[in-house]
């Protein structure tokens, strides 16, 4: 343990629009940790400017905090350290820091039964926000909860914009759509599509995926659902342009400001994607921490500075700088006065849904893109060339996993 006093260590994060709070983190670790260790933070540009600094070679820290896929595409260049003989210590270990009968439990890391490079800390979700001031006003009294009684609903609203004194608001109303990964691999999923990698790479399921794209084509052509010229809901929803928007826990809090300034002051919340026969579906990408290698100190160090991460103290402070799902517990346990300040934070967990979370895999940091741009495909092409999209998605794969070192 002296071996460790006075140590230094750098901590990159992506956390900078609440660098603050962040750093305040930090100094209450270096204030009150028993063996002396003095760690810094160094902030990237959100979690995409995190992914570029890795894929430059500029981030040379001790630890890293950021997108978990993000985090093993670094490899081989960065050299993480494998973590399951640190987490199953008897002293620094933290298989006792995942708490039983969460909603997350079934995605605890078993420590040894693969190499785990890196630990999630916390889970960003797809989810879909719903007006319920406005549906309330339209005679939806309950929220839907099959994909028919969104689109009747979104047809209602579509309706309704068509004919009020707002002529910029035409062809507007129902469902915006996002088109980010998160939606792509939540819509697939609402199918039943799996998430399995195969040896040779991933290759979605045809069936949840075609029946996905054409659900989406008939909405879309319908005008129950629309793409909007701004890459953000945030105005749309507020506005009343769209009484259900595609978005992701990290959206919430722009959305939460948007809504306290508008012109409506609307009630709102969050739901899971929708499948069939009651049944919803929510798929998490894990933010995650990965330890570069070092000298066994600094590494030792590192571990430490991301145990007391995993603390529910910790764990609820975080929540209040990155807004996401601690991967450690049920949110209304480990955050409950976040969850009682924001009442839409974890309600798109009320439904009991279905839960995936990505694959632990290199490769699904581009899996993930080449899904977002088949489900934008849709949009423009006749339903008779939906199967092309998946021939495209094989190759696809197929070329990034080939060109991996």
């Amino acid at each position: 343990d002296k071996l460790l006093k006075g140590l230094n260590i750098t901590i990159r994060h992506p956390f900078f629009d609440a660098s603050d709070e962040f750093n305040q983190m930090i100094r209450d670790f270096n204030l009150n940790n028993l063996w002396g260790i003095h760690a810094t933070g160094v902030v990237s540009g959100g979690t995409i400017g995190l992914a570029n600094d890795l894929n430059a070679g500029l981030v040379e820290d001790d630890l890293v905090i950021g997108m978990g896929t993000d985090l093993l595409a670094a490899q081989p260049d960065t050299q993480f350290v494998p973590l399951d003989d640190y987490a199953r210590d008897a002293k620094f270990g933290v298989t006792g820091l995942f708490t039983e009968g969460s909603p997350f439990s079934e995605f605890v890391p078993r420590f040894g039964e693969s190499t785990h490079y890196s630990i999630p800390l916390a889970y960003n979700a797809g989810i879909l926000l719903y007006n319920q001031s406005w549906a309330q006003e339209l005679g939806f009294t309950s929220i839907p909860s099959d994909r028919e009684g969104l689109l009747s609903l979104a047809q209602v609203a579509r309706e309704a914009n068509q004919v009020d004194a707002n002529y910029f608001n035409n062809g507007t109303g129902g469902l915006w759509l996002s088109q980010t990964p998160l939606s792509a691999q939540s819509w697939y999923r609402s199918y039943g599509g799996e998430f399995q990698v195969q040896e040779a790479g991933f290759v979605p399921q045809p069936e949840p995926l075609m029946a996905s794209f054409h659900f989406l084509k008939t909405a879309y052509d319908a005008n129950q659902t629309w793409i909007g010229l701004e890459p953000t809901s945030y105005r749309y929803f507020s506005d009343r342009y769209a009484v259900i928007t595609e978005g992701s826990l990290e959206s919430l809090p722009f959305q939460a400001a948007y809504q306290e300034t508008g012109t409506y002051q609307d009630d709102w919340t969050t739901l899971s994607y929708p499948g069939s026969n009651g049944v919803s579906y929510l798929v998490l990408e894990p933010l995650s921490f990965a330890i570069q290698q070092s000298d066994s100190n600094s590494d030792l160090a590192a571990w430490i500075f991301a145990n007391w991460l995993l603390e529910p103290a910790q764990q609820a402070r975080l929540v209040e700088i990155h807004g996401l799902w601690p991967s450690t517990g049920d949110p209304t346990v480990v955050a409950p006065d976040y969850a009682s300040t924001h009442p839409y934070w974890a309600a798109a967990l009320n439904s009991n849904p279905i839960i995936a979370v990505v694959p632990e895999s290199a490769d699904w940091a581009s899996v993930r893109l080449v899904f977002q741009d088949a489900y934008q495909r849709v949009y423009n092409l006749d339903a008779d060339y939906f199967l092309s999209i998946l021939d495209v998605f094989g190759q696809t794969t197929q070329i990034n996993q080939e060109q991996r070192p």
